[in-house]
């Protein structure tokens, strides 16, 4: 494959970006709770953005292992992601540790304050990361198992699966089966520790796979992107009674098991149709190359890594100032972005940053002075 896939960059770096919104509410809440448009801006981010970063990640590693061969890919992943993984927890978890608890009067991690932070190593919003490399580390494993026994028979099943057009509903059955044990009928972020809770890898694990099939059967990606109303259609079906039984689930008669299963499979089912929707309406505009969506999927992983640390310390810094959550949850927004994406021009993109985290970039020519306007200043001079 050698043209580049400038709708799938643009719908990874979406994923990636979508944590601003998500963080800068989570962030206001932390004094004062959430109302019911921020859990449902909240729930709405949730129901798409990292199961779509997982699919994306599963197809741009089978990409890379089928271009560069698994060495190559053992050695990119672990500068792209190993290395801002272990600089992040060592550095950066520790500070937004202080920071959290510093908003909140409940203890954010016992026995973490003060350089203890630094004796309590945890994930925190890097888990996403960790959880990557596991499903990198079982995908290799089982490629070898799997390419052994009946790689092309398990590969035409899971195309026909993924091609068909009932397949959001066909894999909401597994997705909420790995979220059965989430009582709150979304998964939760596992940031707290290292050992994986492995329903939820396998839940993402799920989608990580569909990504790895989309590359691997031929065809396949094509055909899903050619239909993104069908899909978009079972959204608008699926979608807005899985909030309301979100939003609602307090509610005395909501407890009960078939509630909570139903629940789940609308959940997974508008899953699985929002993101497979997003392929073809990404491709549809946006398959064209762009040098300015190029520059923002290029900062996301960025802005990703460095936001958190800074957007708390902006609202430790906005605390005391009485304000509504909706403008202290913009502010810390904005505020966070009129900082770090210049930054990510002038200290990451040409740097040994940048080349961690994306690979060299080459430094955009200066547009050259028009010939016009070279004379009039030489006329301008000569009457000075």
């Amino acid at each position: 494959m050698s043209e580049r896939l400038h709708h799938l960059d643009a719908l990874r770096a979406l994923s990636m970006l979508l944590i601003l919104p998500f963080h800068a509410i989570v962030l206001v809440g932390l004094r004062g709770g959430t109302n019911t448009l921020e859990d449902g801006i909240l729930w709405a981010i949730h129901v798409f953005r990292l199961p779509l970063f997982f699919l994306v990640a599963g197809f741009f590693a089978a990409l890379v292992i089928d271009a560069r061969g698994t060495r190559e890919f053992l050695r990119n992943r672990a500068v792209r992601i190993g290395i801002p993984l272990f600089v992040g927890v060592v550095a950066i978890v520790p500070w937004i540790t202080w920071e959290i608890q510093a908003l909140t009067d409940i203890p954010h991690r016992e026995d973490a304050g003060g350089l203890g932070a630094f004796a309590d190593p945890h994930p925190a919003f890097l888990w996403f990361l960790w959880y990557l490399v596991l499903l990198y580390a079982a995908t290799l494993a089982l490629r070898r198992l799997v390419n052994a026994i009946a790689a092309p028979g398990l590969l035409s099943l899971g195309g026909r699966l993924l091609s068909h057009w009932a397949a959001p509903l066909l894999l909401a059955v597994p997705t909420a089966l790995f979220l059965y044990r989430q009582p709150t009928w979304i998964p939760d972020a596992p940031a707290e520790t290292f050992s994986p809770r492995l329903d939820l890898l396998a839940y993402y694990g799920l989608f990580f796979l569909a990504g790895w099939l989309l590359l691997a059967t031929p065809g396949l990606r094509e055909r899903i992107e050619r239909r993104p109303r069908q899909y978009l259609i079972v959204t608008g079906l699926t979608l807005p009674p899985a909030l309301a039984l979100y939003l609602l689930q307090s509610q005395p008669g909501l407890g009960t098991r078939p509630i909570h299963i139903l629940a789940l499979l609308l959940f997974a089912a508008a899953t699985w149709s929002l993101i497979l929707g997003l392929l073809g309406v990404a491709h549809r505009h946006g398959a064209k190359p762009s040098r300015r969506i190029r520059y923002w999927t290029d900062a996301s992983y960025w802005i990703y890594l460095s936001h958190f640390p800074l957007m708390a310390a902006i609202a430790l810094l906005i605390a005391g100032l009485a304000m509504p959550d909706s403008l202290r949850a913009g502010i810390l927004v904005f505020a966070t972005l009129i900082v770090i994406f210049p930054a990510y021009g002038a200290f990451v993109r040409h740097t040994a940053i940048g080349r961690v985290l994306h690979g060299p970039r080459a430094r955009e020519p200066k547009p050259p002075v028009r010939r016009g306007l070279n004379r009039r200043a030489e006329a301008a001079e000569h009457r000075a």
